[in-house]
């Protein structure tokens, strides 16, 4: 039994709630920033027909409507639970390790390292998923007039029929490495909670749990920011890859030849309306995740207090 005054102040963070307080994170940040036009700005053949970011944004409209900006986008915020519940399950897995081999963690908060280590290893999990799901959402983008993929579905059936369940996986090199952004996207989100959280409540263990939005906000955008810098390179190679499968022999052959025929510049271009979405979208994801983590942790100790004062009536 537990006196009331040893119930924890904050509970355990569980796999299970950080999914689905992904999920709600990834549907605010596709509804406040949708990628919606970088893509087609990597794109070999179609970053011919845009003069910029504008443009693009524009002629999307006028060709397809505004439904033209979020194609191939239905399973994003799906990802980003994926992305969550794994980078808290291998915080737990550290955590649940280090405690077996008595390694103590400094004022009862994860180390950055574990932090950092995390991140990219979640990042690698949900590349199995996001590389079929990105070479879809490329596939659906690069039809700009003539719809000759009817949806995801069909795009992937078309895709498996053509080289089966291997090409399905065109650009997991590029998709792999991009998603090891998720490695400083965790690392700057922590680090800069921890900046912003007073001393006293670091001693009990709080980063985020107590900071008012303003912050949250600051270091959710800043870890968007820091996190697409970091690896934008793999993303503009995965799209080339994925948008002419039969072009690339693959990830190197890309590096080459696009070095070669455009520059290095090539491996920047699309950089500015992600930059310029990156931070209202990933501030909004950490809000609402942050926001939806506080609810359950909530619920927890409610539930926590109810059973210690039935146990001690």
């Amino acid at each position: 039994m537990l006196d009331v005054d040893e119930i924890p102040e904050r509970p355990n963070v569980k796999t299970f709630d950080s999914f689905l307080s992904g999920l709600v994170g990834g549907l605010a940040g596709l509804a406040v920033g949708h990628p919606f036009v970088k893509v087609r700005l990597q794109s070999r053949e179609l970053a011919s027909r845009y003069k910029g970011t504008w443009n693009c944004f524009i002629t999307t409209i006028k060709q397809e409507k505004f439904i033209g900006l979020y194609k191939g986008m239905v399973a994003v915020a799906g990802v980003n639970a994926l992305v969550f519940g794994s980078y808290t399950w291998l915080i737990n897995f550290q955590e649940n390790y280090n405690s077996t081999i008595n390694e103590k963690k400094e004022n009862n908060i994860t180390s950055l390292k574990h932090v950092f280590i995390a991140g990219m290893g979640a990042g690698v999990i949900t590349s199995l998923i996001t590389c079929p799901m990105e070479l879809v959402k490329v596939q659906l983008q690069n039809q700009t007039k003539v719809m000759t993929i009817k949806g995801p579905i069909d795009c992937l059936k078309k895709l498996y029929g053509t080289g089966g369940i291997s090409y399905c996986f065109k650009g997991m090199i590029p998709t792999m490495l991009r998603e090891l952004s998720f490695g400083p996207y965790f690392l700057t989100y922590e680090f800069i909670c921890r900046a912003l959280t007073p001393a006293s409540e670091l001693k009990n263990g709080h980063v985020d749990h107590e900071l008012t939005g303003p912050k949250i906000i600051l270091a959710g955008g800043s870890a968007g920011i820091i996190a697409w810098c970091s690896t934008y390179f793999a993303d503009v190679v995965k799209t080339r890859v994925q948008t002419e499968p039969e072009r690339y022999k693959g990830f190197m052959d890309c590096i080459i030849r696009s070095y070669r025929t455009e520059g290095w510049r090539i491996f920047f271009r699309g950089l500015t309306p992600t930059i310029l979405r990156a931070f209202p979208s990933n501030a909004a994801t950490f809000f609402a995740y942050t926001w939806t983590m506080k609810f359950y942790q909530t619920n927890q100790l409610t539930t926590l207090k109810k059973q210690d004062e039935a146990i001690i009536l």
